[in-house]
């Protein structure tokens, strides 16, 4: 109610003055820019997306798509991820009397779970609990409250096979009716290479697969939508990254209303994970001012729950030190810079707005593309995603060799004391490949590689 009158009293002060054309107001610009061209002003922060620095509210298209934001508040959990192979009890309760407000916690088949979780109260904090066997998944006893994540695309298609079906997430969803059960994993997708309007693309593709499946299996829409958490990933490309999470529930909207034009959507969990391709092991203080800055952009976009991912090298002291950092970026921006305090901050901006409406178009444009095609298992089948994907990932990695693209502290303003070395392989999988996975990379490694290749 406070927001719709500020916009109002706003809206009544701007009558005040007389409004500019567009072709007024460009014809000064021009005037301005005196020997530059308007063409200076254009800018691609992704290959498939083109921004412009000016903007006129005659130029700014209304959306046919609804992009307003889904959250009475800006409010969002503080999430951090423990493993159980790795991690102890007094670990995790350190962490939650320090500020974390989510767990993402792991279950394998010898997990001890009730040894690894004593003492915590999972009614006040916000659990998501992955698991990787189907058995465990099925017959593990969950905490109410928990959300529960067997995405069998996603381990299929992180490890390049068919060891899931579709038939095998329906019998976990059954066996777990009263928890959140239907998570999308659209990191996998970020993580891989894949641009902004890609991930959007592919989580949709992603989400519509199992929604298909349920509701061939008779479950309602509105059970569905309940039971939805969408995990996306942050990158680099600050503006970006706001309009990318203020359009995620346009667009999972727009795809209930494709099975029922009448459907009344009810805002799903949205997930945020900071991209681990944009850390770095050379100079990797900097990776904190990167973390920093794709945090803020997802809390602005309004994400629900927010993990910074973090350096997972050297001592048990360094990574805790990763770890602690990782969570005070967090704390720094609710308790310092309030960020929890202002609803919707970018609402109004031309050029979010410009943003938001490319993203809409292009990411549906995708998906319908993908869907047209078969569908994402499908298409995953026939590499033809990876390929998509992969198209990109090389864009990404030229424009570091080119110096396009700052990586602070790698390809521009090294540590003159330190040797580049390459120090974060990612190890290949030893299950048999069906198809091409979707591996996490890092940006720093493709760049050294092609350095040290080619002199």
């Amino acid at each position: 109610m406070l927001k719709h009158r500020k916009i109002k009293l706003m809206n009544e002060l701007l009558e005040e003055f007389d409004p500019i054309s567009y072709d007024t107001w460009l014809n000064q610009l021009k005037k301005d820019l005196k020997d530059k061209s308007l063409d200076d002003l254009v800018s691609n922060p992704e290959p498939d997306l083109s921004i412009r620095a000016y903007h006129h509210r005659e130029t700014v298209s209304a959306s046919p798509l609804h992009t307003g934001f889904y959250k009475m508040n800006n409010d969002w959990k503080i999430r951090q991820i423990y493993s159980s192979d790795e991690e102890k009890n007094h670990i995790i309760l350190e962490a939650l009397n320090q500020g974390i407000e989510g767990l993402g916690l792991q279950v394998l088949a010898q997990t001890d779970f009730d040894a690894l979780t004593k003492g915590i109260l999972f009614e006040h904090i916000e659990t998501d609990i992955t698991f990787e066997d189907l058995h465990t998944a099925i017959s593990f006893q969950s905490p109410e409250s928990a959300i529960l994540n067997f995405d069998v695309i996603a381990l299929n298609s992180t490890e390049g096979s068919n060891e899931f079906s579709l038939a095998d997430f329906f019998a976990f969803y059954r066996a777990h009716p009263t928890n959140r059960s239907i998570w999308i994993s659209g990191t996998i997708y970020g993580e891989a290479g894949a641009s902004t309007v890609q991930e959007l693309a592919y989580t949709l593709n992603h989400l519509n697969e199992y929604m298909h499946l349920l509701r061939t299996k008779g479950i309602s829409l509105k059970e569905i939508n309940e039971k939805i958490v969408i995990e996306l990933t942050v990158n680099d490309n600050y503006f970006v990254n706001i309009a990318k999470f203020r359009v995620i529930h346009a667009l999972v909207r727009h795809v209930f209303l494709q099975y029922d034009s009448a459907h009344n959507y009810t805002p799903v969990l949205i997930f945020a994970k900071t991209n681990i391709r944009h850390l770095a092991v050379n100079d990797q203080n900097n990776n904190v001012l990167r973390e920093t800055t794709q945090a803020m952009s997802a809390v602005i976009g309004g994400c629900d729950v927010l993990t910074v991912s973090h350096l997972e090298i050297g001592s048990a002291q360094e990574r805790a030190r990763t770890r602690r950092i990782a969570k005070n970026i967090q704390l720094i921006l609710k308790e310092e810079a309030y960020l929890n305090r202002v609803v919707d901050p970018s609402h109004g901006a031309y050029f979010i707005e410009d943003l938001s409406q490319q993203l809409i178009e292009k990411s549906w444009h995708l998906f319908c593309e993908t869907e047209n095609a078969g569908g994402l298992i499908l298409e995953l089948m026939a590499n033809k995603i990876q390929a998509q994907i992969n198209d990109n990932k090389k864009q990404l990695i030229a424009d570091l060799i080119n110096q396009s693209k700052t990586f602070l502290g790698i390809n521009k303003h090294p540590n003159s004391i330190e040797k580049l070395v390459d120090i974060s392989p990612i190890t290949p999988t030893t299950v048999p490949i069906d198809f091409e996975p979707l591996r996490p990379f890092y940006l720093e490694n493709q760049y050294i590689k092609t350095v040290n290749t080619h002199g």
